[in-house]
């Protein structure tokens, strides 16, 4: 339960969406996909920005998250009462897919599809086109 609040601590930012984040990893971890938990590569790594390398995301390290099934080796951080509470009690949808589609507010998108995903990365990629130099 703490590592997966961990993440969802660090992966959320608006307290609806904590729930929905949880929701989605358990969603992933019951279907047998990767996680591909971002915030799990850079804890990993070592690194402190929004976004991760394509080599950060191949690094074999246990935290790793893209390259390694399941959640990671532990915790990734110290996850408050409200990552925890929706680590227990996520909310119920069939998403697998979200992305932070405004950094600076948090909104996210969450997707049950791959086109979905898709469309919200662009939004993401448009959004950070708008907003140059931002690092969270």
């Amino acid at each position: 339960v703490l590592t997966l609040a961990s993440i969802v601590q660090k992966e959320a930012r608006i307290t609806e969406d904590f729930y929905k984040v949880s929701r989605v990893f358990l969603n992933r971890l019951n279907q047998g996909m990767l996680l591909q938990s971002d915030a799990t590569v850079s804890y990993g790594s070592g690194g402190t920005t929004v976004t991760t390398t394509d080599a950060e995301r191949a690094d074999p390290n246990g935290y790793n998250t893209y390259v390694h099934e399941g959640l990671p080796i532990g915790p990734i951080g110290a996850p408050g009462s409200l990552a925890i509470d929706a680590a227990l009690h996520p909310a119920v949808g069939d998403w697998i897919y979200f992305c932070a589609v405004n950094l600076k507010t948090g909104e996210t998108v969450f997707s049950s599809n791959y086109a979905g995903h898709a469309k919200a990365v662009k939004q993401w990629k448009k959004w950070m086109q708008e907003n140059p130099g931002w690092n969270g």
